[in-house]
């Protein structure tokens, strides 16, 4: 089904001509089969036009209602912005440490304590949001932004923020992790990396997960598919339906609560499971899930920031992400799973025999 919206040219020779942007909605439940999507001339409007139109019918418009050619330019965005912090995160891996070692530094001034000494933050959170927002603010200074780093820390404050964020976005919201593996960045470990999504309305449109020690950068936008470093399809692991064939990466809370539930799920999919990681860093365990590197990650009380983008790579993957009760993933999801669909039921049940599926905040 198509859409016809005429928008009028300039009079030449006395004739009045128009063209007619033609936009096909129903491009957005294929994927593409070409790893290049362009849009034609003929069909391409003003950013400044095309945001007018959407604010008029900002009660109406949905995801499927934008052309293509505007999410593309919006990811080309996205990918600028985590390649320019990604520079933050190569230049100052170790900060943490590297203080320690400086009989004239104060490991202190580089790395804060948030909530408890396994949530922290660095200096370098903050100036890689900052490069980020620039570059998301230079571009649309319409749109708005959720960092992490603009959040009161702790599990409540960032579930609020994101509540709030929503019931007044009526148009494109940004939501930024400028540095996911934050403990890990500190300490030196090349296992950390930088998050964006674009969300319309209550819908994750735009998916980026960017590793600067490998260069590689995870992308989707929604119906597309999802691509490593722009061109490369990813898909997640096909051959694998059995649990006992599965990698598991397991969440690393810093609730202790929540850590202990974690370590259930870890003690029952142990005996079951071919093998169990923890990594501590969301922006690669998704990434990889939907490269098909990894099977399945399971994680407790999660961030927006922290898993919007990567649940839209696995979805575009082929894979599946849901709440561990089994509900649908939403953007307020915070207990979840997210794997290669294959062996996802399975995974949910040992955690249930657990007991491993839901927690009380300490």
């Amino acid at each position: 089904m198509y859409r016809y919206v005429r928008t009028t040219l300039s009079a030449i020779s006395s004739v009045t001509a128009y063209a007619y942007m033609n936009v096909n909605v129903n491009a957005y439940s294929t994927r593409s089969t070409s790893t290049t999507m362009r849009i034609p001339a003929a069909r391409r409007i003003s950013r400044s036009t095309f945001t007018t139109r959407l604010a008029s019918s900002a009660t109406t418009s949905t995801w499927q209602d934008v052309p293509l050619e505007e999410y593309q330019a919006m990811l080309s965005t996205a990918e600028t912005a985590v390649r320019e912090a990604g520079k933050i995160i190569l230049t100052n891996l170790g900060c943490s440490s590297n203080a320690n070692n400086d009989a004239n530094a104060n490991s202190n001034d580089v790395c804060e304590i948030k909530t408890s000494i396994k949530d922290v933050v660095t200096k370098y959170d903050k100036e890689a949001q900052d490069i980020i927002k620039n570059v998301i603010q230079t571009a649309y200074p319409e749109h708005r932004i959720l960092g992490e780093e603009d959040v009161d820390p702790g599990a409540a404050a960032s579930e609020k923020a994101l509540s709030v964020a929503l019931e007044a976005n009526d148009g494109f919201m940004w939501i930024v992790d400028p540095i996911d593996g934050t403990a890990n960045f500190s300490s030196g470990l090349a296992l950390c990396g930088v998050i964006v999504s674009v969300v319309y309305k209550d819908q994750t449109v735009i998916g980026v997960c960017y590793d600067p020690h490998a260069d590689e950068l995870f992308s989707a936008i929604k119906g597309q598919g999802a691509f490593v470093n722009g061109d490369t399809p990813m898909y997640v692991q096909q051959s694998i339906d059995d649990i006992s064939d599965s990698i598991i990466n397991a969440g690393c809370p810093a609730d202790p609560n929540a850590f202990e539930t974690s370590m259930r799920g870890m003690l029952a999919l142990n005996s079951k499971a071919r093998g169990l990681r923890v990594i501590a860093c969301t922006a690669l365990t998704t990434a990889w899930i939907a490269r098909g590197s990894l099977t399945a990650h399971f994680g407790y009380d999660i961030a927006s920031w922290d898993l919007a983008a990567g649940a839209l790579l696995i979805q575009e993957a082929g894979g599946k992400i849901t709440d561990l009760d089994g509900s649908p993933y939403t953007l307020k999801t915070r207990n979840m799973l997210c794997s290669n669909g294959l062996v996802h039921d399975q995974v949910l049940e040992a955690l249930r025999e657990a007991d491993a599926v839901e927690f009380e905040r300490a």
